[in-house]
């Protein structure tokens, strides 16, 4: 049985923009080191990076609760991780972990990057490309079996255009994307050409939790912002994507929702049917929307045909309720996931041995969840 892990991530380091483009050199971001007894608790190194510091554990000031860690803090050393695995820079040790927990390949999804962390868009795209050259490279000496999502400045179609065609070449497995990007929706016409491009070199779009939109993050200061301004944003894609018809105009394009869990995913289906068809029966003749139309009349098709048809993906949690998935959903499009080796609330690192121990689920849907799915959303 091929496993793949949808979804690991790498925990940067500041080697990987030691070689950013000269222009942008005095702008890189800057790790610094914290006291332990300060809010930062044993997450005590961030990034310095526009003035500002990510992540933003106390949550004060106007920038909200943003929650991760760089390796060197305190916490990353309290990981069985090495600190050579988490970032990438000892690729073996990272196979060795991979082996441990019976997984083939991994398909990596950057950490500092689930934060808009450049609100310069010439500086975002310069890092992005940074970031895209380590992980290349990084991929490249793990011999396939380390695969990875580009980063790609979506706020510059051009740049964003060029940067989809170099990372298909330099052998991406999808382009990331948060639910939200900054202040744009995942439907906005800007995006189009970038989408067009990913059509092109048949790189699926990886939707991703994380804190992409500021004004939603800046609501939220304590520990519920992991799920209300880094999780539901997901939720967010999903609606805009399906409900604008994208992978109607975009025929090869895929899509897939990761760290998100995906019971979810049933009833925003409902909702999206009860729009496109209200069940109500007082109201007569034609039904207008009130400040635009929401749902693309043209391009909407029910979004469990994307499921069943290959073209729309989720990755679940191992306890969720399965057998209920494959009943709305079909059992073409889930997958599973380790987080590896972020370590935190979305992490199951044992994810194989759980699906394999479950006798509510068919060892043919059981192979589809921890490999087939993905080797086909991710085109390994």
């Amino acid at each position: 049985m091929n496993v793949i892990d949808a979804d690991g991530h790498i925990i940067e380091s500041e080697a990987m923009f030691a070689d950013v483009e000269p222009a942008f050199c005095k702008r890189r971001p800057i790790p610094l080191q914290l006291p332990l007894d300060t809010e930062w608790g044993p997450s005590n190194r961030v990034w310095l990076i526009e003035g500002k510091v990510l992540p933003n554990i106390g949550g004060r000031g106007p920038a909200g609760r943003t929650t991760f860690f760089l390796p060197g803090s305190e916490l990353s050393h309290r990981s069985t991780a090495s600190q050579g695995d988490q970032t990438l820079e000892d690729v073996d040790a990272r196979l060795a972990g991979l082996d441990h927990f019976k997984v083939h390949q991994q398909v990596v999804y950057p950490t500092m990057f689930l934060a808009a962390a450049a609100e310069d868009v010439e500086l975002e795209a310069a890092l992005f490309r940074a970031y895209n050259n380590w992980m290349a490279a990084a991929g490249e000496k793990s011999g396939g079996r380390v695969r990875w999502v580009a980063l790609v400045p979506f706020r510059d179609a051009e740049a964003g255009v060029r940067e989809v065609k170099r990372a298909s070449e330099l052998g991406a497995a999808g382009v990331f994307s948060m639910g939200v990007v900054w202040d744009r929706q995942l439907s906005d016409p800007s995006f189009f050409p970038i989408y067009q491009a990913m059509d092109d070199e048949d790189l699926p779009l990886c939707i991703h939790l994380g804190w992409g939109a500021p004004k939603v993050t800046e609501l939220f200061t304590d520990s519920n912002a992991f799920f209300c301004s880094a999780t539901i944003p997901v939720i967010w894609g999903f609606t805009y994507i399906m409900s604008h018809g994208l992978l109607s105009r975009f025929p090869k394009l895929k899509v897939g929702f990761i760290e998100s869990g995906s019971e979810w995913v049933p009833y925003t289906i409902n909702q999206l049917r009860r729009r496109y068809k209200p069940p109500t029966v007082i109201r007569t003749g034609k039904r207008e929307p009130l400040g635009g139309a929401s749902i693309d009349p043209e391009l909407y098709r029910d979004p469990v045909d994307w499921f069943r048809e290959g073209r729309a993906f989720v990755a679940c949690e191992p306890e969720e309720d399965l057998p209920y998935l494959v009943h709305h959903l079909g059992e073409d499009g889930l997958m599973l996931s380790s987080d590896y080796p972020h370590g935190d609330p979305s992490a199951d690192e044992t994810f194989v041995d759980k699906i394999l121990s479950r006798d509510d689920v068919s060892e043919p849907v059981k192979r589809k969840l921890v490999g087939e799915n993905a080797a086909r959303f991710y085109r390994l």
